[in-house]
């Protein structure tokens, strides 16, 4: 009943679907012990947080503002003054923007504790895609036990939930109502905790993991293998003296970064955490809803679990083609006539259009032999036999077209990322690594693309000596430090991807993010609302869009 009484007036009528029966237990079992149960006195008080930071190291230091001064938008706060801490950092983070209900507890040394997802493929695949009342149905009952499960599985030790340091949510892009469930459920959690709370761009998340999961080594293509987060998450936790987030976590910036999933296809600039220069995005229909609405077109079954969804059972699908050229002629690259190739935008609402009218021509054709067939048969006194075929498209062909409908789409991907690294390279803009990220950027055919076209660009190496890095700038998060450039070394620009199950939906790159985001001085009140449409390239500018 506590949470039920202060958070309702607090946060508003929204927050009933959170104070269901489902929350009311996870919380109170969170909070029903004495030692466990921070001072709530001043909640009451709607207080916020006020942070203190140093560029080196970073703890919490909260304090309650009066009425009078409590801020209305993200807090910057100087990381000169955050004071130290004998530990690293521990953030919770939640992801409820779309179908996943996922948790995590990720550390500021790059430590994953735990992660825990309940997919809801099962609910949305009769469908043929997301249904957003069922999605938000789904989250309201599975985000508690999801929260629950993460800090039971990163072991905190005696504190338990008081170990964690920062509450982080994806705030926005995303489907509205599940948005709403989680921001909910973390604006609670942060308050009941007195914690701070920072609202997450769910596409800077997805832009970030590479610097949670990439070191500078180049011996390897993909540094942070899937093994590797299975024995993060088997680690219990230990005490180290290791206080933040390095001061300059691989990639540094600036990086491009390919952001590629269902409702996004940006190309991005990020100059540092909040600061981001958009150079392309799609004018049209998104990659991810083209690898989609294709798979459904050509009744793919979604394969099961993480790794399921149509459009990750397309590029399965698509492997076993064997004629991938069948279609090429009567597939378009998008944005590829002379008129438009240096167009900095993406289009796939032509190519998918494509797709449509190939699958409908084949099956008016399969109706077509059908109907021949059925012309011929052989009619007897005594017998009549009828032959009946339904009007689908062969399997064999189905894979062909799925084949050439990827090779198409990531062919346009490659042209435009290409075009970019050109473009950056005109500018004088040294890029040493691209990043590929969101959930189409699972498809290993993709990867391997853009791995040949990277390998035609070089950049000078470039390193941040200790003390330029001490000497960055406290009073800003958009704040650059000047490299120094070692003349006479060039390396190509590296393809950065994280392990593919980074790459859908999940709380770890949330965590990680406020981490980020936090460390910076970047704390946002508890009144904070979700932002359902939200350009990444707004961040930092103090716009938020209605």
């Amino acid at each position: 009943m506590l949470i039920r009484r202060f958070a309702r007036p607090y946060f508003g009528a929204s927050t009933k679907c959170l104070c269901s029966t489902h929350s009311d237990t996870f919380f109170s079992s969170l909070l029903r012990s004495p030692s466990r149960l921070p001072r709530l006195q001043h909640i009451q008080a709607h207080p916020r947080l006020f942070t203190t930071a140093t560029a080196t190291t970073q703890t919490t230091c909260i304090t309650p503002l009066s009425s009078s001064t409590i801020p209305t938008k993200t807090l910057l706060m100087p990381e000169s003054s955050l004071p130290k801490r004998n530990r690293p950092l521990i953030a919770l983070g939640i992801e409820t923007s779309c179908d996943d209900t996922c948790a995590a507890i990720v550390t500021s040394d790059r430590r994953i504790l735990s992660e825990v997802i309940r997919t809801q493929h099962h609910l949305h695949e009769p469908m043929g895609g997301i249904v957003p009342k069922l999605a938000h149905h789904a989250h309201m009952r599975n985000l508690p036990e999801a929260v629950k499960e993460a800090i039971q599985k990163a072991d905190l030790g005696e504190r338990g939930i008081q170990e964690i340091d920062i509450v982080a949510v994806t705030r926005g892009p995303g489907l509205a109502h599940c948005l709403g469930v989680g921001l909910n459920a973390a604006k609670t959690l942060a308050a009941a905790l007195n914690k701070p709370l920072i609202g997450v761009h769910h596409m800077e998340a997805h832009a970030l993991t590479a610097r949670l999961t990439t070191t500078a080594t180049l011996d390897s293509k993909f540094d942070f293998k899937e093994k590797d987060i299975e024995k993060t998450l088997s680690q219990k936790q230990q005490q180290q003296e290791q206080h933040a987030i390095e001061a300059d976590p691989y990639p540094p910036f600036p990086f491009l970064t390919l952001l590629v999933s269902g409702g996004h296809t940006l190309l991005l600039v990020a100059h540092s955490v909040d600061h981001y220069t958009t150079l392309a995005t799609t004018v049209d229909d998104s990659i991810g809803e083209a690898f989609d609405k294709t798979a459904r077109e050509l009744d793919i079954p979604w394969l099961s679990g993480r790794a399921g969804g149509p459009g990750a059972s397309l590029e399965q699908f698509a492997k076993e083609s064997k004629h991938p050229h069948r279609y090429l002629d009567q597939l378009p690259i998008p944005m590829s006539l002379r008129s438009s190739k240096h167009e900095m935008k993406f289009s796939f609402a032509g190519l998918k259009s494509a797709v449509t009218r190939i699958v409908h021509r084949e099956k008016d054709s399969a109706a077509a032999s059908a109907s021949t067939a059925a012309d011929s048969t052989i009619t007897t006194p005594n017998s009549t036999t009828t032959t009946t075929t339904a009007a689908v498209m062969d399997e064999e062909r189905k894979r062909d077209l799925a084949a050439g409908f990827q090779y198409c789409a990531i062919e346009h991907l490659c042209q435009k990322v290409e075009q970019g690294l050109h473009n950056c390279h005109k500018q004088g803009l040294e890029i040493s690594s691209l990043v590929i990220s969101g959930g189409v950027g699972r498809n290993a055919t993709l990867r391997r693309k853009m791995e040949e076209i990277c390998g035609r660009f070089e950049h000078h190496h470039i390193v941040k000596p200790a003390a330029t890095v001490a000497a960055a700038t406290a009073n800003s998060s958009q704040a650059t430090i000047a490299p120094v450039i070692l003349s006479g070394k060039k390396r190509h620009v590296r393809v950065i991807c994280p392990p593919p199950k980074l790459c859908t939906d999940n709380a770890v790159m949330i965590a990680w993010t406020g981490l980020e985001r936090y460390q910076r001085g970047l704390i946002d009140p508890y009144d904070i609302d979700i932002i359902p449409k939200w350009p990444l390239d707004m961040l930092g500018t103090g716009v938020v869009p209605e």
